[in-house]
């Protein structure tokens, strides 16, 4: 009976492994006592340990360590502040947000994605 109940166990721990939304698998390294989750559990922020990646559809993020990242409660990336200057095209237009600066992604019911900075570079 031990033998079925490991075999169960195996089938349903690679079942859960298969279903994770895909922003499950983003590595974050935060500061020690900084993470605050949303009530389902899913991280809503913390404090950068170090320099963090976050590629999203063409734009790769670059957030600063020692800054707070946030995200929504399904687990998409919201906010960070830039480690380096960041270029952002908008149809024709093409706008550098600069570092320092904080940058907020938001994407509409309608799956448009939007992104704001703080910092803009003069044109």
């Amino acid at each position: 009976m031990s033998k079925l109940i490991q075999v169960a166990m195996s089938a349903l721990s690679l079942i859960s492994i298969i279903t994770m939304p895909q922003s499950a698998f983003a590595a974050i390294s935060c500061e020690a006592n900084t993470a605050n989750n949303h009530s389902n559990g899913s991280l809503s922020s913390c404090i950068l340990s170090s320099d963090t990646n976050i590629g999203l559809n063409n734009n790769n993020f670059a957030c600063q360590q020692k800054e707070y990242i946030s995200f929504d409660e399904k687990g998409q990336f919201k906010s960070c502040t830039l480690a380096r200057n960041l270029q952002i095209r908008n149809g024709n237009k093409l706008t550098t947000c600069l570092a320092k600066g904080e940058v907020n992604v938001s994407v509409s019911s309608t799956g448009v994605q939007s992104v704001t900075c703080s910092r803009i570079a003069a044109n």
